[in-house]
């Protein structure tokens, strides 16, 4: 695992991708510039021009503030969390579907599939993250059968 993991005894905890949260950081902040490549707005820039370059600057830097610091899926042995929590208990299947994971978990007696996107993950992130799952619930599916 990189440096974008924390390895806690049998908690992972994995962050976004920094280059990916900045590519996106500064998308946001020059989207202004594709009105003067399309000639909506004229040249040169006028007040409420400089205007909404300072609003989308201080976007893309609460963008990168934000995602930078918090962490996007943690695995423990209680489970996984990635936007909410799945018990452990719970899941009883995962598949990898183009960098996202398709979870198949039991909820109030009926199998329901979520998709989680791991398109923020890096490349070992995302391969970390795979087998990590893989061999926690090919394991626990061996267990019951």
């Amino acid at each position: 695992m990189n440096d974008t993991t924390e390895n806690d005894g049998e908690a992972h905890i994995f962050y976004s991708s920094k280059p990916r949260t900045i590519h996106m950081a500064v998308n946001i902040a020059i989207a202004p510039v594709l009105l003067y490549l399309l000639g909506i707005w004229a040249w040169p820039p006028t007040l409420p021009h400089y205007i909404t370059f300072f609003i989308t600057g201080l976007i893309g830097m609460r963008y990168a503030k934000q995602r930078l610091g918090q962490a996007r899926l943690a695995l423990d042995e209680k489970g996984l969390y990635c936007g909410e929590f799945y018990p452990a208990e719970s899941i009883r299947n995962v598949q990898t579907v183009m960098r996202a994971l398709k979870l198949t978990v039991m909820q109030d007696g009926e199998a329901k599939e979520k998709v989680i996107n791991l398109g923020w993950a890096s490349n070992n992130d995302f391969k970390a993250i795979v087998q990590l799952l893989g061999e926690r619930f090919q394991h626990d599916n061996r267990q019951k059968q």
